[in-house]
C-alpha cells in the first residue's frame, strides 16, 4: 500500500537512464510503491492502490502524487497534440467519475449510470465525441457510450462484458467470447468471426487472445483475425507498442519484423503501454515497473 505521508517518486537518475541504456539493455525498472492497476495515456498515467487510493504521475515532482477520492479502476486515453488526455475512473459501487484538470479532482459524472469498467481512447467521428469513452453496465451486458455535447452516457444494446477502444476504433466481446465491432454508421456492434477472452485496440491496430494462449491480430482485407507467433494469455496495444503476457508472467513485445512475440526480462502481472508517456506494469505483488528504453 502507498504511504500518504510520502509519495513515491521516479528519481532524476530513472529518466537519464532512459535516454542512456544501450538496446540490449532494455527491461522494466521498479519505481517505488504498489498499485492494483494503472493506466497510461499520451502524457497521463493514473494508478489506483488496493485501498482504491487514487494516484497520478506528476513530472513537475518526478513522481506520483495522490489524488483526492476512492477509485477501483481508472482509465486514461484520447490524448492529441490538440487535446489533454480524458481520465475516467469507477469505484467500488460502480459510479462513474471523470478527472477534472482545472480542480485537480474526480468528479461524478456518470448522470445515474453505473458501471463495473470503463475504457478510453481518442474520437473521430464527431464534435459531441472527441473522446470515445465507454463502459460495461454493472447490472446488464449493455455497453454506454458517453455523448460530450448532452454530458451524459447513451445505452448501446450489445451484450457485450468487454469492451476497448483506441485510435477511434470499438471492439466488444460477449460472455461467449464472441467479437464485436462498433459500426459508427449505424450505431450497432458487428459481429467478427472468432472466439477471444480477451481484446485490446491500439493506434492502428486490434489484438486478442483466445482460451488456448494463442494471440491474434486483426487483419481488416480478410476481416478476420490471423494468429500471431508466440505464446500469450494477455496481450495489450498502445501507442508505446503491443505486450503480451504468458501464463508464467513472462513479458513479450511485438516485433514487427519478425512478426512475433519476443521476450523482454522480467516478470509482471499486466502492463499499460500509453501513447507516449511510456509504458507501465505491475507485478504479482503489486509493485510498479516502467521500462526502460535508448
Amino acid at each position: 500500500m502507498l504511504r500518504k505521508t510520502l509519495p513515491w517518486s521516479v528519481t532524476p537518475m530513472l529518466i537519464w537512464l532512459a535516454l542512456t541504456i544501450p538496446a540490449s539493455a532494455q527491461h522494466f525498472q521498479q519505481v517505488q510503491g504498489n498499485l492494483t492497476q494503472i493506466a497510461a495515456g499520451r502524457n497521463e498515467v493514473f494508478g489506483v492502490d488496493a485501498a482504491s487510493n487514487i494516484w497520478r504521475l506528476s513530472p513537475a515532482q518526478k513522481g506520483f502524487v495522490q489524488i483526492q477520492g476512492s477509485l477501483v479502476q481508472v482509465a486514461v486515453g484520447g490524448g492529441t497534440v490538440a487535446q489533454n488526455d480524458d481520465v475516467w475512473g469507477v469505484n467500488g459501487t460502480a459510479e462513474v467519475y471523470r478527472f477534472n484538470y482545472k480542480t485537480k479532482l474526480f468528479t461524478s459524472a456518470g448522470g445515474g449510470v453505473n458501471l463495473i469498467s470503463i475504457a478510453v481512447g481518442v474520437g473521430t467521428q464527431d464534435k459531441c465525441h472527441p473522446y470515445e469513452v465507454w463502459g460495461i453496465s454493472a447490472t446488464s451486458q449493455f455497453a454506454y457510450r458517453y455523448d460530450y455535447c448532452l454530458e451524459m452516457f447513451a445505452l448501446v444494446p450489445s451484450g457485450l462484458t468487454q469492451v476497448a477502444t483506441g485510435g477511434g476504433d470499438v471492439w466488444g466481446l460477449n460472455g461467449a467470447g464472441e467479437i464485436f465491432h462498433f459500426d459508427f454508421a449505424t450505431g450497432r456492434f458487428v459481429q467478427v468471426p472468432g472466439v477471444l477472452t480477451q481484446i485490446t485496440v491500439g493506434i492502428n491496430d486490434v489484438w486478442g487472445v483466445n482460451g488456448n494462449a494463442q494471440a491474434y491480430r486483426y487483419d481488416p482485407n480478410t476481416v478476420t483475425f490471423q494468429q500471431v507467433n508466440g505464446v500469450a494469455l494477455q496481450v495489450w496495444a498502445g501507442g508505446d507498442g503491443v505486450w503480451a503476457l504468458n501464463g508464467s508472467d513472462q513479458i513479450f513485445r511485438f516485433d514487427a519484423s519478425s512478426a512475433s512475440f519476443l521476450q523482454v526480462p522480467g516478470f509482471l502481472a499486466s502492463i499499460a503501454p500509453g501513447s507516449g508517456s511510456g509504458v507501465w506494469g505491475i507485478n504479482s505483488s503489486n509493485e510498479v515497473f516502467t521500462f526502460l528504453r535508448p
